[in-house]
């Protein structure tokens, strides 16, 4: 088999992990917040119930399509990461607990558009 065959395969494979990794985290995010928007211990007497999280999970189905890009390398990820910010920083009224995306995400590379590297 050519180096390309088994760098191919071996490409797949690794997107593969990756998606179901995503998948598996992102399920699993949304049942911590099912739970947790329905616990009398967290939400007082306010408990969220069906209709209110299904309500919910539909918005932040559609937030995590809208602003995914902030998490890419794509021409417009700061454009999204800033978007993030401001609503976030709009959110939380100046709180000083407020993180910069960069803050929240240190995970991922900073966007620079010096030549430095």
């Amino acid at each position: 088999m050519s180096k390309n065959g088994y760098l191919a395969r071996r490409d797949a494979r690794d997107m593969a992990v990756q998606r179901a990794t995503r998948q598996t985290f992102q399920q699993y995010m949304i049942d911590l917040f099912i739970m947790t928007l329905n616990d009398p211990e967290v939400m007082g007497k306010d408990v969220f119930g069906y209709e209110r999280i299904d309500r919910i999970m539909e918005g932040v189905g559609k937030k995590y399509d809208h602003y995914f890009d902030a998490l890419t390398k794509s021409q417009e990820a700061d454009y999204y990461r800033a978007k993030m910010d401001e609503v976030i920083r709009r959110i939380m009224r100046g709180s000083p607990e407020f993180k910069t995306f960069e803050q929240r995400y240190d995970y991922l590379p900073e966007i620079r558009y010096d030549m430095k590297k």
